[in-house]
């Protein structure tokens, strides 16, 4: 009897355990679904990529593609650079966005504070993408050295990316025009 009993504990338990677990995979699996709904809405995420360029040489008239979101479109994001620069604190390289190959070079305001003309400078720029007019999508980012000479890095030389919204559909709207980035107001 004794046995019985404990064979039957354990089969509740077990029985228990099994449709617990199977609640949570479906669960799991409407939320998979939900994200994957073509009914477009964005997703919260927050993925950052850090780029320390001390020691890397970047070839002339060449680029680094530093990140790529595709099949997902950037719907917020922020990229923050320090490089090298002159004394009018302007520097000599691009940050490329867009969707590839459609890359342009993207709008970005210095930050004084942070910056020392003549050396190195500090910049940043907000990014999302738009489906209409002359703006587009950005999946792509990419550090261009437009010059004619080979870019050496030095300490402190440094790409930031943060990506908090993205949304699927990059593919489908892929011939969409330019893309498009916006100045950020600090």
């Amino acid at each position: 009897m004794k046995n019985y009993k404990m064979t039957s504990i354990s089969l509740a338990v077990v029985l228990i355990a099994a449709l617990a677990s199977t609640s949570m995979l479906l669960a799991s699996t409407a939320q998979y679904s939900n994200g994957q709904d073509s009914s477009q809405s964005n997703t919260v995420v927050r993925d950052s990529q850090t780029v320390l360029l001390e020691g890397k040489t970047l070839p002339a008239n060449d680029f680094i593609h530093l990140y790529d979101s595709t099949p997902y479109m950037i719907m917020v994001g922020h990229v923050a650079v320090k490089l090298p620069c002159d004394a009018n604190s302007e520097t000599p390289y691009k940050v490329l966005i867009g969707q590839a190959p459609n890359l342009v070079p993207a709008e970005f305001e210095l930050i004084k504070e942070l910056s020392k003309p003549g050396q190195m400078c500090l910049y940043h720029v907000d990014v999302e993408s738009t489906m209409q007019g002359e703006h587009g999508i950005i999946t792509d980012i990419a550090l261009q050295n437009p010059t004619n000479t080979e870019a050496n890095f030095g300490p402190t030389a440094t790409v930031a990316i943060g990506v908090d919204e993205i949304m699927p559909g990059a593919e489908e709207h892929e011939a969409m025009g330019n893309m498009t980035s916006t100045n950020s107001t600090g």
